[in-house]
Formats: C-alpha cells, sequence, structure tokens
C-alpha cells in the first residue's frame, strides 16, 4: 500500500495550492481530483464568468457608441462567444496539464495525480474509486477541497435546460429571450448584468430583501440597482417565489409581494442563484472520526484544522469564504501549519474582494455597513 506524507482531496484553485506547497516543503504528495483539475477556477466559476462579463462590457460599450448615431445594435452570437469562452478554458486547462506532467515525469516520486474518488475508510487510510479499479492508500496528513456546488430549492425541478443554475447555464445553445434569476446576491447580479449587457435578454431580478446585495452598503446596491434597470433589468423587490414550474417552450413563476398579492409571470428560461453548499457526501468523514455540526452539515473548523489534527478543510469545502483567492491562501497556510512551520492565525477581514457588476465593485477588508455592525 502506497503511504504519502499528504493526501490533497480535491484539485480545484484550493487544493491545487495546497499540493504545490506541499512539494515546496518536500512532501510526499498525491493529488486526487474525480473530475478536472482547477474546479470552479476554470470550469462554470471565476475564469468563465469573468471572461463572459468582459465579452459582453466590450459589446455594451460598442452598443452605447453606435446607438446615438442610430445605427443597428452590435450582436454576438452565442456560438461565438462560446468559442472564446472555451479558448479562455484551453489555455488555462493546457497550462494545468503541462504543469501536472512535468511534476510527474521529474524523475522523483514526489508528486502523483490520480483521477477518481476519493473517501476515507480510517484516519490515516484513503480508498480511491475509478471504473475497473479500486486503489487504498496511507497519509500522514490529508488535505479536503472539494468546492462546492449550487444550492437548490425544495420543489424547484433543475434540468438545467429550461431551469438552470450557475454550472448549467454554461451549456446554452443561445441567449435567451427572457430570464428569470432567482437570487440577488454576488452570482446573480453578475448574471443580470452580463445578460443586460448583451441587449437581448429580457431579465427579471428577484430578491426577497428590500434591496439587491443586502451585505453591501445601501449606496453600492442603490447604484448597482439602478444601472442594472437603466439596462431594462427588472429588479423585483421584497418578493417570495412561490411557485415556479416548467411549460413546454418557457418557464411559468409566481411572486408573492408584501401586500399578499400572488402575480405569475412567464420567461424562457429561470438561473437560481441562492447559494452554494459544500461538497462533503460520500467522503467518509465519520470514519476518520471528522466532527460535523449537525445542525448545518458543515465540518467544525479551528482555522482550517478539523478536531482531526491532521486533516484539515479549505476552500468552498468550508462553506465560507468561498473566494479563489481565499481558498488558495488557505490551502497553503493548511499545508505549512501540518509540515509543522511557525505561523499566525490565518487572518481574512483585510482581503480583497471584487464583484463585476455595472460598474464594478472592490473592496478590501470590512465595509461599513459590517463596521456598524
Amino acid at each position: 500500500m502506497e503511504h504519502y506524507d499528504l493526501c490533497v482531496i480535491g484539485g480545484g484553485p484550493a487544493g491545487y495550492a495546497a499540493a504545490m506547497r506541499a512539494i515546496d516543503l518536500g512532501m510526499r504528495t498525491l493529488l486526487v481530483e474525480r473530475d478536472r483539475i482547477g474546479g470552479t477556477g476554470i470550469y462554470n466559476g471565476a475564469l468563465t464568468s469573468k471572461t463572459l462579463w468582459e465579452i459582453s462590457q466590450r459589446v455594451a460599450a460598442v452598443n452605447e457608441m453606435v446607438r446615438p448615431r442610430g445605427r443597428e445594435p452590435f450582436r454576438m452570437t452565442w456560438e461565438e462567444v462560446s468559442r472564446t469562452l472555451n479558448e479562455a478554458v484551453f489555455e488555462r486547462k493546457y497550462l494545468y496539464a503541462c504543469h501536472l506532467q512535468l511534476l510527474q515525469n521529474n524523475g522523483t516520486d514526489q508528486f502523483r495525480h490520480e483521477r477518481g474518488t476519493a473517501r476515507f475508510i480510517d484516519p490515516h487510510r484513503i480508498r480511491i474509486e475509478r471504473p475497473g479499479c479500486t486503489v487504498d492508500v496511507t497519509s500522514a496528513r490529508t488535505i479536503v477541497a472539494t468546492g462546492s456546488r449550487p444550492r437548490t430549492l425544495p420543489g424547484v425541478p433543475v434540468d438545467e435546460r429550461r431551469i438552470m443554475t450557475s454550472d448549467g447555464i454554461f451549456a446554452l445553445e443561445d441567449l435567451p429571450e427572457s430570464l428569470v434569476i432567482i437570487g440577488a446576491g454576488v452570482i446573480g447580479c453578475e448574471f443580470a448584468t452580463i445578460l443586460s449587457n448583451f441587449g437581448r435578454t429580457r431579465v427579471h431580478l428577484i430578491d426577497r430583501a428590500a434591496r439587491i446585495l443586502p451585505f453591501e452598503d445601501e449606496d453600492v446596491s442603490e447604484l448597482v440597482a439602478s444601472n442594472l434597470e437603466r439596462k431594462g433589468v427588472i429588479v423585483h423587490r421584497e418578493v417570495s417565489l412561490e411557485h415556479l414550474e416548467h411549460l413546454p417552450d418557457a418557464v411559468r413563476f409566481s411572486l408573492k409581494g408584501k401586500d399578499g398579492k400572488v402575480v405569475a409571470h412567464e420567461a424562457e428560461r429561470a438561473l437560481l442563484s441562492v447559494g452554494r453548499v459544500p461538497n462533503l457526501e460520500g467522503l467518509g468523514l465519520d470514519l476518520a472520526g471528522v466532527q460535523q455540526d449537525p445542525a448545518t452539515g458543515r465540518v467544525v473548523l479551528e482555522g482550517t484544522r478539523t478536531n482531526v489534527p491532521h486533516i484539515h478543510v479549505v476552500g468552498d469545502a468550508t462553506g465560507s469564504n468561498m473566494l479563489v483567492n481565499l481558498g488558495e491562501l488557505a490551502g497553503r497556510h493548511a499545508v505549512e501549519e501540518l509540515g509543522g512551520l511557525p505561523l499566525e492565525a490565518m487572518e481574512t477581514n483585510g482581503s480583497s474582494t471584487i464583484m463585476f457588476l455595472d460598474p464594478e465593485v472592490a473592496g478590501v477588508g470590512v465595509n461599513e455597513q459590517q463596521c456598524r455592525q
């Protein structure tokens, strides 16, 4: 049975950063990923959504210039947009592939990448399953970096074609004529910005709160909302989604306002944007003795460390601070702690954030609203 100094489960941004730092420190490292190296850092997440935002910004800029001159608006087909997205993904994917190949073929046995599904058998033994093959390994230390997936709602029939999450929207065959976005947090507002920039989609943005981006300062959220409405986005504030169903060529959604009145609407497609949940199922955390919060299912952590000292959890798998830069930081920090380096506690209150809206909203540290709280 192969033995490793460190096993990293999950090859997204946090897991990959952890594995690379472990190699720096001379640890014999195993990186296990069940799907594609890069995770949401490349696919259906940071790279794709930001590339899509950049394309949409350029389309909007051209149309702002030609509209006063009475010219026809510039339009891009979804095929053209997808081609640009695929080129960006391929470039990053190719870099990862080359890097992994160099690491595995450098004449040492320090690093190994396995594609498969990993789960704990006990605190130090990990089983890796792939089609037709099962391999058990032991590891002195383990980092769980399994990422997250879009949250769904009870009674909402997500099929990733008519009713989608942020994972499914990139598989569109064309820009819809109309779209309803359920949830006005960062992801919902970013996609409302992107689709309104292209100028081909009538967007409904639904939020239960009195204003979108409720965690931001009021003047910021009102400016973003005003700009979205100027571009034709219909913002439904202080409403609850009562019903969402498939029609043959559309979706029907019913909204209940503060007055109790329920109004039905239709759109070609729907995007569910109500947050993300950690991927922790099937990991065998109970067999490893890792404690989870019975109310939320999240792993109970002190920093990145679980109640089992040699097992750490980083990135989206923690269920908090779901940002690529913080995930990478946590991955490296966890390795250094496991390696016995003298460290201070990881500080995230001074971290930087950015939302790709109109205008972009960036910050460092806590905002005014958070300070007042």
